[in-house]
């Protein structure tokens, strides 16, 4: 019998991408499994199509399912749906007034990876989780799409591709943009790599500062669409940034990650898995991590001396970990009739 089963998930991108790492312990345990994920507006759009999901509907806290009013309408939507199971990793009070069985989260020590805290819910119910990790699917389409937009901006198949990205939805997390950019200019200069500079909507001006500063220009990515932007992050050979929703889209799409960390818990919202790394400066001021918790930001300094305190040769030091491994494979081809 078809196993109709709802994941509550969330509404940033990077807790959204963490919790695709239910998916396939699901997928082993139910074999029939149909699985709808339901997610933030900003979420959405990179979920819906996931060839690892079967569905997914959208919980617009800030729109239409605000207030009493909106949740209950989202209730009565969701209870439509006839799901046998809701697997509720927001700990949303919603998730059990769905008419369906309902596994929730574990509670325990809070210090723990999201991903580890997600999937004891599975585990506390009997599923397997071994191997378990977040996945984003590609298809082929969106692979070709990210090869010809790499092709029509002169990227050969021999250059090591290296993607950075400099912003991030909170000033504490930044490292500085100068040092993004020399970090860069080495990178393309003992290394030959051509360097993919990834922005947001709201982070323009800080990719045109980064590439100014830069001794040749990158290619600039500039795209709204996550789902192009996961598979340009996937064609990267390594992807450094700041704690941000692509950081993790780099680590569900197995590109190695570079991650600098300063006011933010690396054990709590890290990149997961051994095959990424974390950089910090090793300076503690006492207040970090400031976030999650800790009163934020509350220093009202503008930026963190401890995201400051990492030096360029710590992250060329990273990179070279990973560089110093990579064949450039045969299929990458850029190549386009």
């Amino acid at each position: 019998m078809l196993k109709k089963i709802l994941v509550f998930s969330f509404s940033f991108i990077g807790d959204a991408v963490l919790s695709t790492s239910v998916i396939q312990p699901l997928r082993r345990h139910f074999s029939d499994a149909h699985i709808t994920f339901l997610v933030g507006p900003r979420a959405f759009d990179l979920l819906a199509t996931d060839p690892n999901i079967d569905a997914a509907l959208v919980y617009d806290n800030q729109g239409e399912h605000a207030g009493w009013k909106g949740r209950l309408r989202l209730i009565k939507t969701l209870r439509l749906g006839k799901f046998d199971l809701v697997v509720n990793l927001r700990d949303s009070l919603m998730a059990r007034c769905i008419g369906a069985e309902h596994w929730g989260m574990v509670r325990g020590e809070s210090n723990r990876h999201a991903v580890t805290r997600y999937l004891e819910v599975l585990q506390r119910h009997g599923v397997d989780i071994t191997d378990a990790s977040p996945r984003l699917g590609l298809t082929e389409a969106e692979d070709t799409a990210a090869h010809r937009f790499l092709a029509d901006a002169g990227l050969t198949p021999e250059r090591l591709l290296i993607g950075i990205h400099p912003g991030g939805n909170w000033v504490y997390k930044l490292w500085d943009a100068e040092n993004y950019a020399l970090a860069a200019n080495a990178l393309r200069k003992e290394q030959h790599a051509a360097i993919l500079l990834f922005a947001g909507p709201n982070e323009r001006e800080l990719q045109a500062q980064v590439a100014k500063m830069m001794d040749a220009p990158p290619i600039l990515v500039q795209t709204e669409n996550l789902r192009h932007l996961a598979a340009l992050i996937s064609a990267c050979d390594v992807y450094i940034g700041n704690d941000t929703g692509p950081m993790h889209i780099a680590s569900a799409v197995d590109t190695p990650v570079v991650a600098l960390f300063g006011s933010t818990n690396h054990i709590r919202s890290g990149p997961y898995g051994k095959k990424h790394t974390v950089v910090q400066s090793g300076i503690d001021l006492g207040c970090n991590p400031c976030h999650p918790g800790r009163n934020p930001g509350g220093c009202g300094a503008g930026s963190c001396e401890v995201i400051a305190g990492i030096t360029v040769e710590q992250v060329l030091d990273a990179v070279e970990r990973y560089t110093s491994l990579v064949t450039i494979p045969n299929s990458r081809n850029f190549s386009f009739k």
